[in-house]
């Protein structure tokens, strides 16, 4: 069943279009993943099809039956509200804030962190009788297992999905379609986050044939303007225009990549000694017993709950809180470049190269050469124009890019990341995650983004309840498989049975990828076997009822579908981790 359609829709902001005569197409139980770069227009996007904006140009065509539930990047919520009134008496509102972490009802909004209002909006948004889920980057602020539990969820619903996400292990196994906004258009493909990429590489191959091939048109027209003044008669002016007409067209946009072309500071052999460190707030000890030696070469992943103590943890490492037992010691070459959610803020009306200018007039990069700040902004895909925008009208992830060039400026050889992942898109984290392979300094990072855990880090350091940390060698892989032997090795609970051992069964043959989908089909299977058997009954049911007959019959037949590639896929993931 279609649910909604967009024809020919334009949408602009002042100096600054972002969709041009573009059309797109939601059917029910589809999930779409939409991505491109900060700024191209992902969130306008998905706020026309909830119905918070409305298009400058074309129409929003939608289903009488159609039902919008959404989530926005800033969710807005009364002053006085509470957590309860907010989520209502609604038994699943209720149980999906609990699963979210917000368990206290009585809870004022206002003393909620953004990480937890966000979370509260996510919960309302997932509750609501709807059968469009429109999601802007859920999982900021969600910690690992909340993302693998919605994502179970994503896939276990019957509901439509419009998702923008920089999560690529979520998005890779959620969407069924990807639309890449780019250049005010949409580009849209039918499959895996995986299968786009592969169909984006050879468009843009075709694409640049065919500019290289223009380009060898002009040549040779230019040559033979310049060869035959004399020859052109009548019979040839036909050809002076094409010529003309040719050389007059400019050259096409090039997608361009942002360029982390900055250098470190000299780092000596001692970076950061940690010696049974501890830090407490009031009388709860959030972090106990940390004892561990940061290389020069470090790269460590710092990965617990929200609340754990990872950020408490990277502020330790930088020499940004002292602690309240043993001690932290940073070497005297050492300095700390903070990446997080807290950098300085950059005041609103404060113009990008201004900013950019505070910092220092003119940066050396890691080749040696000396550029300008309107240059280096350039490599961070500031354009002339947004360099003069103010830093108040950047969308989110455009500030947050600005941000994490004025850190990379100051030339740090110990970088803190907290939540690096939220809110840049998936060209400039690919682009940060190439730059930091070769990066000279030592990293430590705290992040829920299992993707760019298991790209950049060889170590993880896991907080766990008692505030110890423990050491995990061999990065997020590692950390995983330490993660999946203790559950398969853990009671079951009395009443589990054989569905919630399916569930729970940890193959090693199988890669981190391959297990959460068994894991997933796991769970998948008994919803599928469910359904059979309530449609069946249906079926019986309907007796003479012809319409109600064939309605229902269509709706097996695509269960039974549903069921029999899932249970194909389930037993050959089986047989690869038996191999």
């Amino acid at each position: 069943m279609h649910l909604l359609s967009l024809e020919s829709v334009s949408k602009s902001y002042p100096e600054n279009p972002v969709l041009d005569g573009v059309s797109l197409g939601v059917s029910a139980r589809e999930r779409i993943a939409v991505i491109g770069r900060n700024g191209s227009g992902k969130s306008t996007l998905l706020r026309i099809v909830a119905g918070d904006e409305q298009p400058d140009a074309g129409q929003v065509i939608r289903s009488t039956s159609l039902r919008v539930s959404a989530l926005d990047q800033d969710p807005r919520f009364p002053a006085a509200a509470t957590v309860g009134r907010v989520v209502g008496s609604r038994r699943q509102a209720i149980a999906m804030a609990d699963r979210l972490g917000l368990t206290d009802p009585e809870a004022a909004v206002a003393t909620l962190s953004g990480g937890q209002r966000k979370r509260l909006a996510l919960a309302v948004a997932l509750a609501a009788d709807a059968n469009l889920l429109v999601l802007d980057e859920p999982t900021n602020h969600l910690d690992i297992d909340m993302i693998e539990w919605m994502e179970d969820h994503l896939l276990g619903r019957s509901t439509a999905l419009l998702l923008v996400t920089h999560d690529r292990y979520l998005l890779d196994r959620v969407a069924t379609r990807v639309v890449e906004v780019h250049d005010r258009r949409l580009h849209p493909h039918q499959g895996s986050y995986e299968g786009f990429l592969e169909a984006r590489i050879a468009r843009e191959e075709q694409e640049a044939a065919a500019e290289h091939r223009r380009r060898q048109r002009q040549r040779v027209e230019l040559e033979w303007l310049r060869r035959s003044p004399k020859a052109r008669t009548s019979k040839a002016r036909y050809r002076v225009r094409q010529a003309q007409a040719l050389l007059a067209t400019g050259k096409r946009p090039v997608r361009g990549d942002v360029d982390f072309d900055l250098p470190a500071r000299r780092i000596g052999s001692k970076v950061v000694n940690l010696h049974n460190a501890g830090k407490r707030y009031g009388d709860r000890w959030v972090l106990r017993n940390v004892s561990h030696k940061l290389p020069a070469d470090a790269r460590i992943g710092v990965v617990g709950p929200n609340g754990a103590g990872k950020t408490t943890l990277l502020r330790l490492i930088a020499g940004h809180l002292q602690p309240d037992e043993g001690k932290v010691t940073l070497g005297t070459t050492i300095s700390p470049g903070w990446y997080g959610q807290d950098v300085r803020a950059v005041p609103p009306a404060t113009r990008v190269q201004a900013a950019v200018k505070e910092v220092a007039e003119h940066t050396r990069t890691a080749d040696g050469i000396t550029i300008p700040a309107h240059a280096l902004l350039e490599r961070f895909l500031f354009t002339g124009p947004m360099q003069r925008t103010p830093v108040g009208d950047l969308s989110g992830g455009e500030r947050r890019r600005l941000e994490l060039l004025l850190v990379l400026m100051r030339a740090p050889n110990l970088l803190l990341l907290d939540e690096p992942t939220n809110d840049l898109d998936l060209e400039t984290l690919a682009a940060l995650e190439e730059y930091l392979d070769g990066w000279p300094g030592a990293l430590a990072v705290a992040s829920h983004d299992r993707y760019f855990l298991d790209r950049v880090c060889s170590d993880i350091f896991s907080i766990e309840a008692d505030g110890n940390v423990r050491h995990h060698p061999g990065g997020w892989s590692g950390y995983w498989q330490w993660r999946q032997d203790v559950v398969a090795t853990a009671p079951e609970p009395a009443a589990a049975g054989s569905v919630a051992r399916r569930r729970r069964t940890t193959r090693k043959g199988l890669t981190y990828v391959a297990q959460r989908e068994y894991d997933q089909l796991g769970a998948r299977i008994p919803e599928l076997e469910a359904r059979r058997e309530a449609l069946a009954g249906r079926l019986d049911a309907a007796g003479a009822d012809y319409e109600e007959a064939t309605r229902v019959g269509k709706e097996l037949e695509e269960v039974l579908a549903e069921l029999d590639a899932a249970e194909t896929r389930w037993l050959e993931l089986s047989e690869q981790a038996d191999a």
